[in-house]
């Protein structure tokens, strides 16, 4: 016994369809998992088919008529058995499922029997498919996404987290690419169980920067695992795979500074979206589902599986003024093609329009056209801070929140010594604290303090010394001195021996110039001083050597000099 009933309003659409080159009913199928029964993707989906009937703008002459049947995930046999069924009563194409692998079993039914099968999930398959119409954003356009997102992040470092046995190959390009030929990547396969010390590994090999691909159900056991492990500070930088990055609880993270990111399909911002979102809750509450949806905010796949429907129908609508469309009247049992399956996939996948996931265009069923929101976690809210189209690529609008003014929440010590024109001081009674200097260096020090976001304290060298070794003690004085009394690590090699360039050092200069040169759009080379000495002139020829003789040469590129003290 079928599980669901038909609906539709048919009213006088038989009447009219004397003059329409379309049936007056056009019977269409969906197959969603047992999970998503009473979920924003049904309720979408019949939001979608409610709307086109009501307005009868795009099918004036003809009704959408839907039959939803439920089934197990991972349960293929009574998927197939109810695509079958739905077949036999004569639909003219069959939406869903979302799930991967029944997604699979589907839509070879609907290859062999030229019915479109309208999808919106991830497809792996890199395969040409004939009547297959995907929603979900092409993969590999996906991941030139994350790579763009990476390059402008300057990752050298980065860990994989996936759950799925697909993960990995989902995310492979990213891996093979040439373009992260020098990066350094770890993968590992993780759920619940092992977030945990999947995590644990992680941290100790010091990765701060981490792509997760995970289930939506198991994402509030991961960001547990962040929090027990405390890997919640600026360091860390989490980019996520999947696009309902908003529907998950963050409270925790907000004012931790962590850093996390992801893309989001629909953009809650515009106007006309905002509109069907409040349309579509009125539709909610006018049935008996229970209440799922805001006016803020909707899940991508309920948004997918609504732009399907209306790509669909233009597909109809186009067709129409060329075409008479054959009622299908075909079996799984006999394996005969449908006739009118072929023209009918042509067209909708011709289809051009402006979705609630944004512009819509197909390549050989596969979805080529599209907008991706660049979110991050901000102090109070995720917030919109960039764009990606495939096109143009990334295109970053806010570019301080990938180094907000808060992450550091640390003032400098800035050491130096007066030396024209990189440092001079005013030399009157109105100048106090860091108004009291003035110079190259003192100009390049402020604008990056105020486009990164600390603090500092200019003072000058107590014994106005760049440095010099006393041969006797072994003590150093002058600026040197500052750093040797300090504990932390500045710059050191790592113990690693097989590293190479700016990956061999590490250190709170080191982590300090990479968000420097990540906010401000810089690329930079790091290398050891040739003579290995922070400076000391020579009292016969008055040459100084070290890191001070690099910059009385003024060597290409070289900015300035400046020694941090301590930390508040």
């Amino acid at each position: 016994m079928r599980s669901s009933s038909w609906v539709a309003t048919l009213g006088l659409a038989g009447l009219l369809a004397v003059v329409s080159a379309l049936p007056p009913v056009i019977k269409i199928g969906a197959i969603f998992t047992e999970d998503q029964k009473n979920s924003t993707t049904e309720l979408a989906f019949k939001y979608a088919v409610y709307k086109i009937n009501k307005d009868k703008t795009l099918l004036p002459h003809t009704s959408l008529v839907y039959d939803i049947q439920y089934v197990p995930k991972d349960d293929s046999f009574h998927a197939s058995k109810k695509a079958c069924n739905q077949v036999r009563f004569g639909v003219q194409a069959v939406f869903g499922p979302s799930d991967p692998l029944l997604g699979a079993h589907i839509h070879s039914i609907c290859d062999a029997l030229d019915i479109p099968h309208l999808e919106a999930r991830l497809d792996l398959d890199t395969d040409v498919r004939e009547f297959s119409i995907n929603l979900y954003p092409a993969q590999h356009l996906l991941n030139r996404a994350f790579q763009d997102v990476m390059a402008f992040l300057n990752w050298t470092r980065v860990a994989i987290i996936y759950e799925e046995d697909y993960g990995l190959i989902k995310l492979r390009e990213l891996v093979r690419s040439p373009y992260n030929r020098d990066m350094e990547i770890h993968i590992r396969q993780a759920d619940p169980e092992t977030y945990r010390p999947i995590l644990k590994e992680i941290k100790c090999k010091e990765i701060h920067n981490i792509i997760i691909d995970t289930k939506s159900k198991n994402m509030k056991y991961f960001l547990k695992g962040i929090l027990q492990l405390q890997m919640n500070d600026y360091k860390y930088h989490y980019l996520f795979t999947t696009f309902d990055l908003e529907t998950f609880d963050l409270e925790d993270f907000k004012y931790n500074f962590v850093n996390m990111t992801a893309f989001r399909v629909v953009d809650v911002e515009d106007l006309s979206v905002q509109e069907i979102l409040r349309d579509m809750v009125k539709f909610q509450n006018s049935l008996s589902m229970p209440p799922m949806l805001n006016t803020s905010y909707i899940q991508a796949e309920a948004a997918l599986i609504y732009d399907s429907v209306f790509v669909f129908t233009i597909g109809l609508q186009t067709l129409e003024q060329s075409h008479t469309l054959k009622l299908s009247n075909v079996s799984c049992d006999r394996e005969q093609p449908w006739d009118g399956g072929l023209s009918l996939i042509n067209y909708i996948n011709s289809v051009e329009f402006r979705g609630l996931s944004g512009p819509v265009e197909f390549k050989e069923g596969r979805r080529i056209q599209f907008k991706l929101d660049l979110l991050k976690l901000k102090q109070h809210a995720i917030a919109k801070v960039g764009e990606w189209n495939p096109g143009t690529g990334v295109n970053v609008t806010d570019r301080a929140a990938f180094f907000d003014p808060g992450t550091m929440n640390v003032t400098l010590i800035v050491t130096t010594i007066l030396e024209t024109p990189y440092m001079m001081m005013h030399l009157g009674k109105n100048y106090t604290g860091n108004n009291r200097f003035f110079g190259f260096c003192v100009d390049i020090l402020d604008r990056i303090s105020r486009e990164v976001g600390f603090s500092y304290l200019l003072d000058l060298v107590p014994d106005r010394k760049y440095g010099v070794k006393n041969p006797k003690t072994g003590e150093w004085n002058g600026m040197v001195q500052q750093l040797v009394m300090h504990e932390l690590p500045y710059v050191k090699l790592k113990p690693q021996s097989n590293l190479t360039g700016n990956a061999r050092y590490e250190g709170f200069c080191i982590d300090l110039l990479k968000c420097i040169a990540s906010m401000v759009g810089f690329e930079y080379r790091i290398e050891l001083v040739p003579d290995g000495k922070y400076g000391a002139i020579d009292l016969e020829t008055g040459e100084w050597n070290g890191i001070v003789r690099q910059l009385m040469d003024k060597v290409k590129h070289s900015c300035f000099i400046v020694d941090v003290g301590t930390i508040k």
